[in-house]
Order: structure tokens, then C-alpha cells, then sequence
């Protein structure tokens, strides 16, 4: 029975190689689900700094709140901030008032200048990137469908995909979200195949239709910031890292250096979805840039246009959800790869997240920035522990 077994193992083995790649498959199996370090197995495209760090303000609060109220799934909770850091294994938390840094703390043996990747925070940066590319006209419109940027798509059941669609996360593209890693699992998922492949390219120019027609549903889809990113390289004629570079790290005036993961050194394609790393402060930096409404240090970065229809509500939009259903049903949506939340009071905050608990939260009212970085258990509730720590800020 076991020389059956492991016939049986090997065989399956060599089916996903086959379907996915010796590389990918390996990449896979070794590692299996990504965690905050996987980044490390990838290579990297540098992003340097200009030639001055643009100065953040500091002043600690001798008040800053030592224990945090918050609801999450209608139930509410208090823990101390101290306790709360230690149970979420929390590497970096910087909150920002007012263009002032009142609380920088580092924890789980990081520093300021400890590198932390991004996961999906990285959708946020990319959609900033193509933000920049339409104001500089390079660009048309969002409205442009898909195809006219990547015409080897053209007949495939998406021709009305619009840039729109993309960035709302709307269905059109076919994905399979589930996470299904080891030689036990029947079927590897679309976003095991998009994180572990080495040939990225390839991967999202045979991408098929989905079952729902486009537009009509929101289902998050980690194809179209891939595809946003090929848009990005054949219109700036430049990688995603030196447009990165050119056009908002340097402005940015950021402390470190930062770097993009690539699928592969041959391939040579930045991992647009998920795969950014810089330190804890200088994602600080690129929510002041939003909160400021894209100016930084007399430059208008970003158009306030942009930064504006990125982030706010839409009261328009009435599509079903098919992925992250909780957040909608918290009072949450999602617009151009930021993750919106209403407040009770009106107001709206919004923010970049990623896996295992990478935020940058912005909140317009109160005019404040917060970066959390690190992983632990339950990371869906950081978005509601961050607004209530907000709210309690003297």
C-alpha cells in the first residue's frame, strides 16, 4: 500500500508540474501558503531614493491611548494596546495626526529600517502608478477597454473590460480565489498559480472569461493589478520599478530604498498584485501622499482628481459581492484597489491592506494616517480597532 501511495503521490506531482510549471510547482509546494517572509524566495527589482528624505514632523502625545474600545461581528471588545500588539504579533505601528508622527513603535525584534513586504497593499501602489499614467496622459482613460492596451486579449468574451472595471474589481476575467496549496489538494487555485509562478506574462495573456457578464458583480480578482501592470510597462516604456521610482518614490522624498518582486529574473515581471516592500515610515509617507490629496513638498504628485475618485464612496454602486461579503456588510466598499469603510458620522475612511494584516489607513476627517505591519491571528478586525483608536486620539 505505501509503493501505491507513493506512486500515486509522485504521479500527481508531475501532473501540476506539468500544468503549472517545474518552477512554479516547486515554488508551491515548498513553501506553501505565503506568509510575511515568502517574498524572500522571489528576486528583486531596486527602487532608490532621490537625493534628499523629505522631513516628517514628530512630537510623541504623552496622551496616547493606552487601551482601545472597539466593535467587530456586532460584539465589542477593550484590550490594552500593549496586550494588543503582543496577541497580533505586530511589527510596526505608526500613527500620524495633523502631518505630525505622535506614535512610532517597532516590535518583534524590527526597526525603523526593517524591510516589510506588502501583499496587497501593493494594489494600492499600482493604482496610484496608473493614476500618475493618466494624468500624464500616457494613459487616455480608465474607460479604455482592456484590449486596447493588451490586444492579445481581443476575442476572448471581455472585449467591454474596461481599466474602470479593473480597478473596481469587477467581475469580467475569470479567477479562482481559493487558496489551495499541497500534494493533497485537487485543483491549484488561480492565486496559488499567480503567486508562485515564474512567468507572469504568460499566466495573464491566457486568461478566459468569467461566468458572470462584465461589470456586474464585484469579485476580487488579483489578475487585473497583473494586467495593470503590463499596461503599465508597454505605455511608460520603463519597468514598474523605475516608473515607481521616477515618478513617486523619489518625489516622495522616501527615507529607505524599496524593490518590487519579480516572477523570475528570466521573465522579469514585477509582481503588481501583492509584491512591494519598503519600510514601515515610508508607507506612512504614501498615505500622507493621499491624505494631502497628492501633494507633497509644493509638487502635485498625484492629481487631486485621482486621489479623490480612488478613495470615496460611490453611491452608485449597487453590484453584488462575491468576495469579501463581511466588508460590505460592515458598511465597507472598494474603489480602485482601496478598501473604503463609512463611518456612523458621515464621514468615510480608506485604506491599503494586505494579507496577514498590512495596513496604511487613511481618515480624512481627522486628518490622520496609520500604518500597522506584521501578521497574527484575526487581521480583519484591524481596520475597526485602527478607527476606534483614531476617534480616542486627544
Amino acid at each position: 500500500m505505501v509503493g501505491i501511495a507513493a506512486l500515486i503521490f509522485l504521479i500527481y506531482q508531475v501532473a501540476i508540474a506539468v500544468e503549472i510549471g517545474p518552477v512554479t510547482a516547486y515554488r508551491m509546494e515548498t513553501s506553501g501558503d505565503s506568509n510575511i517572509y515568502t517574498y524572500k524566495i522571489f528576486p528583486q527589482r531596486a527602487i532608490a531614493t532621490g537625493v534628499s528624505v523629505s522631513a516628517l514632523k514628530q512630537a510623541s502625545l504623552a496622551s496616547f491611548p493606552t487601551s482601545i474600545t472597539y466593535s467587530f461581528n456586532g460584539n465589542q471588545y477593550t484590550t490594552g494596546l500593549d496586550e494588543l500588539f503582543a496577541q497580533t504579533d505586530t511589527q510596526a505601528f505608526i500613527v500620524v495626526r495633523d502631518n505630525t508622527v505622535v506614535y512610532e513603535r517597532y516590535l518583534n525584534g524590527t526597526s525603523r529600517d526593517t524591510l516589510h513586504t506588502s501583499f496587497s497593499m501593493a494594489k494600492s501602489i499600482t493604482s496610484a502608478l496608473i493614476g500618475i499614467a493618466v494624468d500624464e496622459g500616457k494613459i487616455k482613460s480608465i474607460d479604455d477597454p482592456l484590449i486596447r492596451y493588451v490586444p492579445e486579449l481581443q476575442g476572448r468574451g471581455f472585449d467591454d473590460l474596461t481599466l474602470r472595471d479593473m480597478l473596481r474589481m469587477s467581475s469580467g476575467v475569470a479567477f479562482h480565489p481559493d487558496v489551495s496549496f499541497g500534494p493533497l489538494n485537487p485543483f491549484v487555485s488561480d492565486d496559488a498559480k499567480q503567486y508562485y509562478t515564474d512567468n507572469i506574462r504568460g499566466l495573464i495573456l491566457s486568461v478566459h472569461r468569467s461566468d458572470e457578464p462584465v461589470g456586474m458583480v464585484f469579485h476580487y480578482n488579483d489578475f487585473y493589478p497583473l494586467l495593470e501592470g503590463l499596461i503599465l510597462q508597454r505605455v511608460t516604456g520603463k519597468t514598474v520599478a523605475q516608473y515607481t521610482q521616477d515618478k513617486l518614490w523619489q518625489p516622495l522624498g522616501a527615507q529607505y530604498p524599496a524593490s518590487w518582486s519579480l516572477d523570475s529574473t528570466a521573465d522579469g515581471f514585477e509582481k503588481t498584485n501583492s509584491s512591494f516592500s519598503a519600510r514601515a515610515i515610508d508607507y506612512a509617507r504614501f498615505g500622507l501622499l493621499f491624505l494631502n490629496q497628492g501633494h507633497w513638498n509644493s509638487q502635485q504628485i498625484i492629481s487631486q482628481h485621482w486621489v479623490t475618485e480612488s478613495t470615496t464612496p460611490d453611491p452608485s454602486d449597487h453590484r453584488p459581492w462575491q468576495s469579501a461579503l463581511p466588508w460590505q456588510q460592515a458598511g465597507g466598499y472598494y474603489k480602485y484597489h482601496w478598501w473604503g469603510l463609512n463611518n456612523p458620522d458621515g464621514t468615510y475612511d480608506y485604506l491599503a491592506n494586505g494579507k496577514d494584516g498590512q495596513f496604511i489607513y487613511v481618515s480624512p476627517s481627522t486628518n490622520t494616517v496609520v500604518v500597522r505591519l506584521g501578521w497574527g491571528e484575526k487581521p480583519q478586525r484591524w481596520p475597526f480597532i485602527i478607527r476606534s483608536l483614531i476617534h480616542s486620539i486627544p
